[in-house]
């Protein structure tokens, strides 16, 4: 990271004020393109987010996750295109103690896991997990499936058992298609000539 101003206990910043030419970034991490960050994780393209996780090209967000295209955002889970909303799941409407105890449970399965808009992590890792190793000019954003690959399966299935649940919308914040079938382990037989083979999708 170079040209840094005003930072304090971040990492794999790009292009975002407090990092490589940014500013007032605090305690954040894998934000890219961001100002005005505060314990956030995830952050892409984003202006005054605080205590929230996974948020894209969306301003004014606390204390949420998984917020797309919206501004104006208050304790809420996976929503897209929202404005001066609080309380929401998957663009549904609810109380704030549900909204709270959902996200709450949410962040426990994620078990720390965050998503990542950017290979400033991958890049961290490749130079012996020391930041002033890095060069800057070399983070680049990565797309939506990327960000969120390797997000728990414990999380996933926690949010397909809610009654809010929306695969769409979660497809269009995530890139993951919870639709998609998923053949891994199972066993696929064919024969040929009177002889059967299996075999074990990998």
């Amino acid at each position: 990271m170079n040209n840094e101003k005003s930072i304090y206990d971040s990492e794999g910043v790009n292009g975002s004020d407090a990092v490589s030419w940014s500013y007032g970034v605090n305690r954040s991490y894998g934000v890219n393109v961001s100002n005005g960050v505060n314990v956030s994780d995830g952050v892409n393209r984003s202006y005054g987010v605080n205590r929230s996780y996974g948020v894209n090209g969306s301003n004014g967000v606390s204390m949420s996750n998984g917020v797309n295209g919206s501004y104006g955002v208050y304790n809420c889970l996976f929503i897209i295109n929202q404005r001066g909303v609080a309380d929401m799941v998957f663009n549904k409407q609810t109380t704030q103690e549900r909204a709270s105890l959902i996200i709450q449970e949410y962040r426990e399965k994620l078990n720390s896991w965050t998503p990542k808009y950017n290979n400033a992590f991958k890049l961290y890792d490749a130079n012996g997990k020391e930041w002033k190793n890095v060069d800057a000019s070399q983070i680049q954003e990565v797309d939506n499936k990327t960000a969120w690959e390797g997000m728990p399966k414990e999380a996933i299935d926690y949010l397909k058992s809610l009654p809010e649940w929306d695969a769409e919308i979660f497809k269009e914040i995530t890139g993951i298609d919870t639709n998609e079938i998923n053949l891994s382990g199972s066993e696929v037989s064919v024969t040929v000539n009177g002889k059967t083979y299996t075999a074990v999708i990998k």
